[in-house]
């Protein structure tokens, strides 16, 4: 019975190994069984997407009733199907629909938990999506977004990279939860970046009100519009901003004003996904101003090498630009 989860968790079951497996989810005295054998795929699942877990114990439910209601009305009908393709296309589907759910945490009492949707933003690219409840979210290069299918009492969004969050207004909080802390709106539309590698924790407000709060703090802080808040080495520190150097890259395009050199690498590094390194402290000095939107990644390095005392080089086997004094 082992082997036969296993091939229906991978949707790859026989009409005849489906429907035997069918039998075991529709009787309710086998879900400790159901639970013993499918535990081991559940967790692998949990552990490689990283996500916290969020119950749902009504949907389990459901779907046994649907495979239940399918199953009696295809008896009272006598439908037999004994075409290959259309019982393949119904085994893909339903199996598909129980296969991608996460069903039982171990608890005092078994529990079921909904799946969560994660989407990933590889270096040089941007991607739009629609959340669950209209807003919407603009995901920087090299960033990950997680979130339920269904919001429950609040809308928990994860966040690790950079996002520009267009919240439709509602009742219940929406929450943008990151290493360095959680913002709390409720409509409203804002920037955040906590990159995993980059120590710089920003959210800029461009419009509406949002309250961030840092891990297990009682009491957050009120942010207004043009307002940012910016991780430093002495602590979290609100400044006033043009919010348009923080939020242009949703429309393609980079906009920098007395940029530190070494962030200004870091921005084009994700924005081209390339490799930029250099060695000598002195150039930590310099500063950039101006904007990329079309240009290639060797048009900016040109760029940079006219309007700075550096040259640059680039290795084809490793695919690294290096940038020197001149």
């Amino acid at each position: 019975m082992k082997s036969l989860f296993k091939r229906y968790y991978h949707s790859i079951l026989r009409p005849d190994e489906f429907s035997e497996v069918s039998d075991y989810l529709s009787d309710k005295k086998k879900e400790t069984i159901i639970y013993s054998l499918m535990k081991p795929f559940w967790d692998k699942e949990i552990n490689e997407a990283d996500v916290p877990s969020r119950t749902n114990p009504v949907l389990f439910v459901r779907i046994k009733e649907a495979i239940w209601k399918n199953r009696h009305q295809a008896a009272q009908k006598k439908i037999k199907m004994y075409n290959w393709a259309m019982s393949a296309v119904a085994v893909l589907v339903v199996a598909l629909l129980v296969s991608n759910i996460f069903f039982y945490k171990k608890s005092d009492s078994n529990q079921l938990i909904s799946q969560l949707q994660t989407i990933t933003t590889p270096y040089g690219a941007k991607t739009n999506i629609t959340l669950p409840d209209g807003s919407s979210v603009w995901l920087n290069s090299g960033s990950t977004l997680s979130y339920p299918l269904k919001f429950g009492k609040s809308r928990l969004v994860t966040l690790v990279g950079e996002a520009f969050f267009e919240v439709e207004k509602n009742k219940k909080p929406f929450i943008v939860s990151a290493n360095d802390g959680d913002v709390i709106v409720k409509g409203t539309a804002f920037n955040v970046k906590a990159y995993a590698d980059d120590s710089k924790y920003e959210t800029t407000l461009v419009e509406g009100v949002i309250v961030f709060n840092t891990k297990n703090a009682k009491n957050g802080v009120t942010l207004k519009p043009g307002e940012q808040i910016v991780k430093t080495s002495k602590g979290f520190t609100i400044k006033q901003v043009e919010t348009k150097y923080f939020t242009s890259w949703k429309e393609g395009k980079l906009l920098f004003k007395k940029e530190p050199f070494p962030s200004f690498m870091k921005k084009l590094e994700r924005w081209y996904n390339v490799k930029i390194q250099y060695s000598d402290p002195e150039l930590d000095k310099l500063w950039y101003t101006g904007t990329i939107e079309m240009e290639s990644i060797s048009e900016v390095m040109e760029m940079i090498s006219k309007s700075a005392p550096v040259n640059y080089s680039f290795n084809n086997k490793t695919r690294i630009f290096t940038i020197n004094a001149k």
